[in-house]
C-alpha cells in the first residue's frame, strides 16, 4: 500500500507543495510570455510562380508559358491544385500543396522542378519568379497621407519609420507600399528613328552596353598593389542623353540619343496606388516573428512610433489601418474574462456540493492545472488566441471531476477511522485506475480531432491539444496533489442529520423505478425521440463558420477595362464617394492596382493588376443608430453600389472568421473552348440571379476586348528578311517598352525604358521594322497589317483546365444549401449538366461543409471505437461497452433541441462539439456501471445494483456534470457568433444525456445482463 506516486508525494509533502507553488509561478510567467494571436491561421500553403513574356498574347502566354509551368508543378510531391490567369505578356500560375505536407520541402522541390522549364520557354521570357509569402498576414498597417507631398517624399518619411521599427526584438520586417516607382523614359520619336538604320531593340542594347560596371582589377608594381577603377555606369540624366547611339561610316557624323528621342523621369504608372480616407498616402505594413508575444511586442512599437512622430511635418497624417496587438489585447482579455469567470461558477458548484474545506482542496485542482497546461502549451509553441482558451473553458468543469473523485474517497476512509496517510494512499490506489479510464475516454474522443486535415485542422488544432494537455495535467493533480493536500488539511467529517432526498432525487428515483417495470416503453420513448431529434436537424441552419466579430468590411473592385489603371482609379474613387457619405463609416483606405496588405486571415491576397482595388472599411454601427446588425449596413452598402457603380463590379464584404474566405455559393465551370465558357457562365449568372436570397450574382470571367492586332503577311516579311520575332519584338518594345538598363542616384534606382511615341493605328503602321538577317529597315504595313480585332484579355484555368468561377453573396437569413438546390434544379432544366464540353463543379460553402463534416463523422466513428477499446479492457465485456456508447445519441437529442430552441445554427463548432461530447458524456455511464458490478460481486441483484448505483453515484454524477455545464456558461453568453453554438451543442447534450443516463442505462444494462442470467 505505501507505495507508488501519491505515498512519495505525501511523505515528501514539502517539497511537494514547494512544486505546487513552483508549477503556479512558471505556469503564470509561461502565461505572460505566451505567443498570442488572435485567431489560427488558416492560410492554405500556396506559392505564386510569374512569368513574364513581353508582348505575347494571352493566348500565346498560356500556350507557350503557363501550360509548361503548370505540367510541370504538378510532379511536385504533395501538390494539391493550381488555378492560373495568362494575361497581355504575363502569367500568373499559383500552387496549392495539401496540408500534410511540409512547406519548405516543397518549395525546394518546385524550384528544382522549374529550373529546366525555364529552358523551354521562348528566350525573351525573363525569368521565373516564385513568391512563396502569400500566406503571412500583417500585423500592422500604418498609412503616412498627405496630398501636400508626392508618394516619393511620404516614402522618404515612411523608410525612416521602416528603419527605426524593424530594429524592434519580435518584427521580423516592415514594407513600404505605394512608393510609386520612377523610371527614365527614353521616348524616341519613330519618324526620326526611321531615317537611321537602327531599331528600338539597338538603342536599348546601346544603354545596356554604356551602363555597365565591370572591375577592372589592380596594378602591381612590385611595391605596392593599386586598384583599378573604371567608371562605366551614367552619373547623370544629360550622360543618357548625349550616349552615342551610332556613327556615319560616310561621314563620321554622331547621332545620340538626344537627336531622336526625349529623356525623363515619369512615375511607373502601372504601380499601385494607395489613398487614405481620400488622400493619397504610402502605407507600412508590419509583420511579427512567430510564436511571439504580440501585445508586448506591440508596446513597444506604439512608444517608438510616438517617439518617431515628432519628427513628422505637422501635415503628414498619421493612421493605424490595422493594428493587431490591439485586437489581439481585446481578444484574449475578452476570452481570459470568460475564463476567469467559468472558474468561479465551477468553484462556487463545487463549495456548495461538497462543503468549504474538501471543496479548497478540490478548487486547487483548477488553477494549478490551468498553469501546468501554459507551460506545456509554451513548451510546444501552441499559440494563444480564441480556439486554445475555448478549450480551457470547455476542459475546465472536467478538471475537477477526477479531483472530486479522489478527495471522497479519502473522505470516506477517513471517516472510517483509519490512519491518514494509508486514508489517502488506499483512496486514491482504488480509484486510479477508474480515474485513468475515464480521462482515456475523453482523450480519445478528442485525439482524432487532430487528424483533421486541410486548413480546418490547423484551426482547430487548438482545440483537442489543449483539452487533452489540461486532462492529463488534472489527472496528475488528482494522484498526487490532491491527495497530498488531504493529508494536511482533511479531517473527520461531521455526523450530517439526515433531511430525506431531495426532490429532485425523488424525481429520478420515481423516473428510474418507472422505466425498470416499463422497459420497452422507456426503449421506445427513448427511440421516438431520437427519431423527432432527425425532424429538427432538419429545420436548423448549417453553416461553415460566421462572419469576424470585427468592425472591419472590404470592397473588392474589378473595372470592365482590363488594363487601364487610370480608369480603375476612377471607378474606386466613385465607390469612396459612396462610401463616405455613409455615417456608419469611421475611416477607410483604398489601393489600386493591387489589393491591400493581406490585413485578415481569411482574406485572400489580392494579386497586382491594373483593372483591381481594394476598400478597406472600419465602421460603428452605433454612430448610424440605423442599422441592428453589421449584415444589414453590408447590405445596404451593397445596394448603394449596385445603384451607382457604373463601369465595373464592387461587392462589399464581411471578414469571414475561419474559413478561406470568399462568397458562399461558388460554382466553377470548365470548357475548352473560351466562348462556350463565356456563354455557359452567363447563364448560370443570370439563373443565379433569379433565385430570392441572392446577391452580387457574377463570375469571374473577363470579356472579350477590342485590341490591335499585328498580323504579319510571311510572303511579304519573308521578301525583305524579315520574320514575325523581329516585327513582334520592335513592336512590343514600340508600344509597352523595353526596360534596357538601371540607372542609380542617390541610393534610388531607376528603371531606364526605351519606348516610342506611337499613340496611333497610322503611326504604327509607319514604324520602321529592322530585318534581323539583312540589316534593313522595312515599314511595318509593308509587311503585316494592323487589324482591330476582339481578344481574351485574361485565360483562367483550374487544374490544367480553362475554367471561370460563377459566385453569389446570400442576404442574411438565407442558407447556402437551399440556394445551391434551387441552382441545381434550374441547371438540370437548362440541360447543361448533361453537355460533354462544359463541366460544372459546386464549390462553395455547401462544398467545404460536407467535406469538413464528413471528415468529423468518420472521426467521431474512430474516437468511438478507441473508447470501446479502453472499456472493453475495464470491464472484460463487449456488452457493457456498447451499454456505456449508449449515451451518445442520448447526448444528440440534447444537443439538436439545444441548438433548435435558441436558434443556434448546426456549424463547424457545433460538430466539434458534438465530437467532444462522445468522451465527456460516457464517464456518466462508466461511474453507474463501474458501481453496478461492483454490487453485484457484493451479491445484489441486478435490479437492485441498478438502484443502488443511481442513489449512490447521483450526487458525483450531477456534480460533475454541473461543473461542466456552468463552466460553458460564460462561453454561452458571451462566446459570439463562433463559439455560441458549440457551447450551446456540449451544454444540451451534457444536460439531456446525464438526465436520460440516470435512467435508461441501468435500465438497458437490467435488460441485458437480466437476459444472459437467464440463459446461463
Amino acid at each position: 500500500m505505501k507505495k507508488g506516486i501519491t505515498y512519495g508525494a505525501i511523505k515528501n509533502k514539502k517539497m511537494t507543495v514547494l512544486l505546487i507553488v513552483f508549477a503556479m509561478i512558471f505556469g503564470l510567467y509561461s502565461y505572460y510570455m505566451l505567443p498570442r494571436q488572435e485567431s489560427p491561421d488558416v492560410s492554405a500553403p500556396a506559392a505564386l510562380i510569374t512569368a513574364v513574356y513581353p508582348g505575347a498574347s494571352p493566348k500565346d502566354v498560356e500556350e507557350l508559358v503557363t501550360k509548361k509551368i503548370e505540367d510541370a508543378i504538378v510532379e511536385v510531391g504533395g501538390y494539391d491544385y493550381s488555378s492560373s490567369k495568362s494575361k497581355n505578356g504575363v502569367s500568373v500560375v499559383t500552387m496549392f500543396i495539401k496540408s500534410d505536407v511540409t512547406p519548405d520541402e516543397a518549395w525546394d522541390e518546385l524550384r528544382e522542378k522549374l529550373q529546366p522549364v525555364q529552358g523551354e520557354l521562348p528566350s525573351e521570357c525573363l525569368d521565373i519568379q516564385i513568391n512563396t509569402n502569400l500566406t503571412d498576414t500583417s500585423g500592422m498597417i500604418i498609412s503616412m497621407s498627405s496630398d501636400n507631398y508626392s508618394y516619393e517624399e511620404l516614402a522618404d518619411y515612411a523608410q525612416m519609420f521602416k528603419t527605426e521599427l524593424s530594429k524592434i526584438d519580435g518584427v521580423s520586417k516592415f514594407e513600404i507600399e505605394g512608393d510609386l516607382e520612377k523610371e527614365i523614359i527614353v521616348e524616341v520619336d519613330v519618324d526620326k528613328l526611321n531615317y537611321y538604320k537602327v531599331s528600338l531593340n539597338d538603342i536599348a542594347s546601346v544603354i545596356q552596353s554604356q551602363n555597365i560596371n565591370i572591375p577592372s582589377g589592380s596594378v602591381d608594381d612590385g611595391n605596392a598593389k593599386i586598384s583599378v577603377k573604371s567608371n562605366g555606369t551614367y552619373g547623370s540624366i544629360e550622360e543618357i542623353k548625349n550616349t552615342v547611339i551610332m556613327v556615319s561610316p560616310q561621314n563620321e557624323t554622331v547621332l545620340r540619343l538626344k537627336d531622336i528621342a526625349n529623356v525623363y523621369y515619369e512615375v511607373d504608372s502601372s504601380s499601385p496606388r494607395y489613398k487614405d480616407n481620400g488622400v493619397k498616402a504610402v502605407l507600412l505594413s508590419g509583420y511579427f516573428e512567430d510564436s511571439q508575444n504580440v501585445v508586448l511586442i506591440g508596446s513597444e512599437v506604439k512608444e517608438k512610433i510616438e517617439e518617431l512622430k515628432s519628427d513628422l511635418p505637422k501635415d503628414i497624417a498619421f493612421n493605424q489601418v490595422i493594428f493587431q496587438p490591439d485586437d489581439v489585447k481585446k481578444s484574449i482579455n475578452d476570452f481570459i474574462i470568460n475564463l476567469i469567470e467559468s472558474i468561479f461558477f465551477v468553484i462556487a458548484v463545487v463549495f456548495f456540493g461538497m462543503g468549504a474545506r474538501n471543496a479548497i482542496i478540490v478548487s486547487t485542482t483548477i488553477p494549478l492545472s490551468i498553469c501546468m497546461t501554459f507551460v506545456i502549451m509554451y513548451g510546444l509553441g501552441i499559440k494563444l488566441e480564441q480556439m486554445s482558451i475555448s478549450a480551457l473553458i470547455i476542459a475546465l468543469g472536467m478538471l475537477v471531476d477526477n479531483a472530486i473523485v479522489v478527495s471522497d474517497s479519502i473522505q470516506s476512509y477517513i471517516d472510517e477511522d483509519m490512519n491518514k496517510l494509508d486514508a489517502c494512499v488506499k483512496g486514491t490506489k482504488d480509484v486510479a485506475m477508474s480515474m485513468l479510464t475515464s480521462t482515456l475516454t475523453t482523450v480519445f474522443a478528442f485525439a482524432p480531432l487532430l487528424l483533421i486535415g486541410s486548413s480546418i485542422g490547423e484551426y482547430v488544432f487548438g482545440v483537442p491539444s489543449v483539452v487533452i494537455i489540461a486532462l492529463i495535467c488534472s489527472y496528475i493533480c488528482a494522484i498526487i496533489t490532491t491527495p497530498t493536500l488531504a493529508y494536511i488539511f482533511f479531517k473527520k467529517s461531521k455526523p450530517k442529520k439526515n433531511k430525506g432526498p431531495s426532490k429532485v432525487r425523488n424525481f429520478f428515483d420515481n423516473l428510474q423505478q418507472l422505466a425498470m417495470k416499463k422497459k420497452w416503453a422507456m426503449i421506445s420513448v427513448c427511440m421516438i425521440a431520437f427519431l423527432i431529434t432527425g425532424v429538427f436537424v432538419k429545420q436548423l441552419d448549417v453553416s461553415m463558420f460566421p462572419k469576424a466579430d470585427k468592425n472591419l468590411m472590404y470592397i473588392n473592385i474589378r473595372s470592365e477595362n482590363a488594363s487601364d489603371i487610370d480608369i480603375t482609379e476612377k471607378l474606386t474613387d466613385s465607390v469612396v464617394e459612396i462610401i463616405k457619405d455613409q455615417p456608419e463609416v469611421v475611416s477607410y483606405s483604398q489601393a489600386v492596382g493591387s489589393g491591400l496588405p493581406k490585413f485578415y486571415m481569411t482574406v485572400k491576397t489580392g494579386a497586382s493588376s491594373n483593372d483591381f482595388a481594394q476598400v478597406l472599411i472600419e465602421f460603428d454601427l452605433e454612430k448610424g443608430e440605423r442599422f441592428k446588425s453589421k449584415d444589414e449596413l453590408l447590405n445596404h452598402i451593397q445596394m448603394e453600389l449596385d445603384k451607382n457603380v457604373v463601369g465595373g463590379s464592387a461587392i462589399a464584404n464581411l471578414l469571414d472568421a475561419g474559413s478561406g474566405g470568399g462568397s458562399p455559393i461558388q460554382i466553377r465551370v470548365s470548357a475548352e473552348k473560351m466562348e462556350r465558357l463565356d456563354e455557359v457562365t452567363q447563364l448560370i449568372v443570370n439563373e443565379l440571379e433569379k433565385i430570392e436570397g441572392t446577391t452580387n450574382a457574377d463570375s469571374d470571367f473577363v470579356a472579350e476586348e477590342y485590341q490591335f492586332s499585328v498580323n504579319v503577311d510571311e510572303n511579304k516579311s519573308s521578301m525583305y528578311g524579315i520574320s514575325k520575332y523581329d516585327v513582334q519584338k520592335e513592336v512590343s518594345a514600340a508600344l509597352r517598352g523595353k526596360n534596357s538598363s538601371t540607372f542609380r542616384k542617390n541610393g534610388n534606382e531607376y528603371d531606364i525604358v526605351v519606348k516610342s511615341d506611337i499613340k496611333t493605328k497610322e503611326e504604327l503602321e509607319n514604324l520602321a521594322i529592322k530585318s534581323s538577317m539583312t540589316g534593313e529597315k522595312v515599314l511595318l504595313k509593308n509587311v503585316a497589317s494592323v487589324d482591330i480585332e476582339r481578344q481574351y484579355p485574361s485565360i483562367a484555368r483550374y487544374n490544367r483546365e480553362r475554367s471561370a468561377v460563377v459566385s453569389s453573396d446570400l442576404i442574411s437569413g438565407y442558407a447556402a444549401g437551399d440556394i445551391e438546390k434551387q441552382l441545381k434544379d434550374k441547371i438540370r432544366e437548362l440541360g447543361l449538366s448533361d453537355l460533354s464540353d462544359v463541366t460544372i463543379d459546386f464549390d462553395g460553402e455547401m462544398s467545404s461543409i460536407q467535406d469538413s463534416f464528413s471528415e468529423l463523422g468518420i472521426l467521431a466513428i474512430f474516437s468511438i471505437i478507441l473508447i470501446i477499446g479502453v472499456l472493453v479492457y475495464q470491464f472484460n465485456s463487449y456488452m457493457q461497452p456498447l451499454i456505456i456508447i449508449s449515451t451518445v445519441p442520448l447526448a444528440l437529442i440534447g444537443v439538436v433541441f439545444g441548438l433548435f430552441v435558441l436558434n443556434q445554427p448546426l456549424s463547424f463548432t457545433a460538430m466539434l462539439g458534438i465530437v467532444s461530447l462522445i468522451g465527456i458524456v460516457v464517464n456518466n455511464a462508466i461511474v453507474l456501471i463501474d458501481y453496478i458490478n461492483g454490487a453485484r460481486e457484493d451479491g445484489e441483484s441486478i435490479n437492485e445494483a441498478c438502484k443502488k448505483a443511481v442513489d449512490r453515484r447521483f450526487s458525483p454524477i450531477i456534480l460533475s456534470t454541473t461543473t461542466t455545464v456552468i463552466g460553458l456558461v460564460p462561453l454561452l453568453i458571451a462566446g459570439g457568433e463562433m463559439f455560441r453554438p458549440m457551447a450551446t451543442a456540449l451544454i444540451g447534450g451534457l444536460m439531456v444525456s446525464t438526465l436520460l443516463t440516470l435512467v435508461v442505462v441501468p435500465t438497458v444494462y437490467s435488460m441485458v445482463e437480466g437476459r444472459k442470467e437467464k440463459t446461463h
